[in-house]
């Protein structure tokens, strides 16, 4: 019996211990964060993942999150895709459960459309069709993708100038095997803002690929899941450190993918996020290939992408 105690008791020692290392943890059906910091180092962690591996995230985690149930893909069905689209990074919707929630600093946070909003207990319990229903009596905490035409926001803190952005690049339709096939990209930053606090800003590329599907009564875009691969030669002269921009660029790496990916393909570092000239620029420009595999000779279709 002894024996059987301290074998139980040194079990729930390194439960606790990895529990401890842990960044978040599950607290009834959304993530915990203690504070804004660690909310930010996942956050960090999560953007480099492909979207399998944040899967496999998610699934560790135990919960039901975003990226398993948010289907952003209906407005890119016409020939022409509206600019006024919100996107949101696979990381951010890894974190955030099926309703949009986190609890940061024992605060919950629910997210719709562009603004983090401050939940009373009461409020954390009702569902998104509640929420909404009186969103004009909720706090506002923070927002995502802040629109700012001009140099400010509604607050005194200096904006981001990429915030509020999404570009769109469809490539002209080709013909695969039978299939009308076309390829879009999505150029967009992501700002998280937290209590009046620039919390992180980075630049997302999101592929995806597309084939026309016809009715007797009309024709869409579809997602194709046909294997492809990737590559990008994205550069940016004035990014290098020491220049005001303070941008770190990445590009695509060329692997097999299938669906819709996003990748990682800029990230702000300065650090506390002080912005000495409000106007600073995301001058990153370049080639984005896209190939397809399982045909001979290879069909591939370039975009030439650039955020100013």
């Amino acid at each position: 019996m002894v024996t059987a105690l301290f074998s139980c008791s040194s079990d729930e020692l390194v439960e606790n211990a990895s529990a401890k290392d842990q960044l978040s943890v599950l607290d009834g059906d959304m993530l915990s964060f203690k504070d804004e910091e660690s909310f930010v180092k996942e956050y960090d962690e999560l953007a480099s993942l492909n979207k399998n591996e944040l899967k496999d995230w998610v699934s560790a985690k135990k919960m039901t999150s975003l990226l398993n149930t948010l289907h952003d893909d209906t407005d890119m069905e016409e020939d022409v895709i509206p600019d006024s689209r919100i996107i949101y990074s696979d990381a951010l919707k890894s974190i955030l459960n099926a309703d949009s929630k986190v609890k940061v600093n024992g605060k919950v946070l629910w997210l719709n459309e562009r603004s983090f909003y401050l939940l009373s207990e009461v409020d954390s319990h009702k569902n998104t069709r509640e929420l909404i229903d009186n969103i004009g009596e909720l706090q506002v905490y923070g927002s995502l993708l802040n629109i700012s035409s001009s140099g400010k926001s509604s607050t005194s803190r200096t904006a981001f100038p990429n915030e509020n952005g999404i570009k769109t690049f469809v490539s002209d339709e080709i013909n695969v095997s039978g299939s009308r096939l076309r390829h879009v990209l999505d150029l967009y930053n992501e700002t998280i803002v937290l209590n009046d606090i620039v919390q992180s800003s980075k630049m997302y590329l999101r592929t995806t690929l597309q084939y026309r599907s016809c009715s007797t009564f009309r024709c869409t875009w579809k997602e194709a899941m046909n294997e492809r691969r990737l590559s990008s030669s994205l550069s940016c002269a004035s990014c290098e450190q020491g220049v005001a921009t303070f941008w770190y660029i990445y590009n695509v790496s060329p692997y097999v993918i299938t669906g819709t990916q996003t990748f990682l393909v800029g990230n702000w570092y300065m650090a506390n996020y002080v912005v000495a000239n409000p106007y600073v620029k995301y001058p990153a420009s370049g080639l984005v290939t896209c190939s397809i595999e399982g045909v001979v000779p290879t069909p591939q279709i370039s975009l030439n992408v650039s955020w100013y």
